[in-house]
């Protein structure tokens, strides 16, 4: 990542944004680079397929970045609740498999480096077998103890969670207490599509190869309602209008799959979640009317992921009475943590998500900020070598 003694030589200085430098996560002698601007120093891995899931470095080191970011360096004794996309978990056998090499890999102790500083952790527990939007049933309907608060009639009536995601649109429908599965479906309809779209018409139409991310920053772009814009042959040009029609166009598909699944959704009570939810958030709520957007809707699965892993029971053999410290003292190196942090994991393909409750302060908050009952912190999956 360091540029030596290739430099402009002070006539030139690199914009503000390209100077936020990507992390830097390091173990077993390799160093991969994450976070925002990865593409201006290394080549971009942009695995969409569930083995990411269970082998290869990608989501190992955007788990050591969240997991530094939220925690700090430890150490630290941890158990998760990883919610997974809905696909994942409607075959039992594959589901179980998944959990199993997840489990295989994560379970342990884990060093590394994040910027140069040494990081240690020790997972203790997890449970897998949950899927995303189900959490965002449980932000909406748990306390911070895991506990239901919303009353008997509220577990009992229909929810139907829309949950769109940089890779994945994924419904899940709670009805009568359980999942009804008449209702529940997942297709690879992400804001991914948007971007191979954008992709696709910049190079026929400008001879550009774009990357996928630098084709979704061209998305995110219009979306803020800022013009898209990218250089050809050296110069500056708008591609606004090809942009827009990608976004069109996904988002036609988007209530087309949910039509097909749930027709107008009319008994449902209808959460919107996710990245991919706030982006088409105004066509949605054209199509279900009733629909509403759920409080900080990026986040909402690992919160409710966070709350869940609060419930006595859920995550069996991760005890969370304090330990007796060793004789290292608070900074020796044999240090042991007082207790299990229960951890939220929300591991999504366009971000990496966790939450945690704390609980020595009130409400919802930020994690470093100590402002609230529920941290949160995110990676961006801009990871590479």
């Amino acid at each position: 990542m360091d540029a030596g003694e290739l430099t402009l030589a002070n006539v030139a200085h690199g914009s503000s944004a390209r100077k936020n430098r990507p992390v830097r996560v390091a173990f077993d002698g390799v160093e991969y680079l994450v976070g925002q601007n990865v593409e201006f120093y290394a080549r971009p891995i942009e695995r969409m397929d569930v083995a990411r899931f269970v082998d290869g470095p990608e989501l190992r080191v955007l788990l050591y970045a969240t997991l530094h970011q939220a925690l700090g360096g430890g150490p630290n004794r941890i158990a998760l609740a990883i919610g997974l996309p809905v696909e994942m978990l409607q075959d039992k056998f594959q589901a179980s498999s998944i959990e199993a090499a997840m489990a295989g890999w994560m379970i342990g102790r884990h060093k590394f480096a994040v910027d140069d500083l040494n990081v240690e952790f020790e997972i203790v527990g997890l449970r897998a077998k949950i899927a995303q939007p189900v959490a965002t049933w449980f932000d909406w309907g748990l306390d911070l103890n895991g506990q239901w608060a919303r009353g008997r009639a509220a577990i009992h009536a229909p929810v139907l969670v829309i949950d769109h995601g940089f890779n994945t649109l994924d419904l899940v429908a709670v009805d009568g207490g359980q999942i009804s599965t008449r209702y529940t479906s997942g297709d690879t309809l992400g804001m991914r599509r948007a971007a191979e779209m954008t992709a696709e018409n910049v190079r026929r139409q400008h001879g550009v190869e774009l990357s996928l991310h630098e084709a979704d920053d061209l998305v995110r772009s219009a979306l803020s309602g800022k013009k898209a814009l990218m250089y050809v042959q050296g110069e500056l040009v708008d591609v606004t209008a090809q942009v827009r029609q990608a976004i069109n166009s996904l988002a036609t598909d988007v209530v087309r799959f949910i039509e097909r699944n749930v027709g107008t959704a009319g008994k449902f009570k209808v959460l919107l979640t996710g990245g991919g939810a706030l982006a088409l958030a105004e066509r949605l709520m054209q199509q279900f009317r009733h629909a509403e957007v759920v409080p900080d809707a990026v986040t909402a699965n690992a919160r409710g992921l966070a709350k869940l892993a609060r419930r006595p029971g859920f995550l069996r053999g991760a005890e969370t009475a304090p330990v007796q410290e060793s004789a290292g003292g608070a900074e020796g190196a044999g240090t042991a943590p007082h207790f299990v942090r229960l951890i939220g994991l929300d591991p999504g393909f366009g971000a990496v998500k966790c939450a945690e409750v704390v609980q020595d302060t009130d409400g919802l908050g930020t994690s470093g900020l100590g402002t609230g009952g529920l941290g949160t912190g995110g990676t961006d999956t801009r990871s590479g070598e």
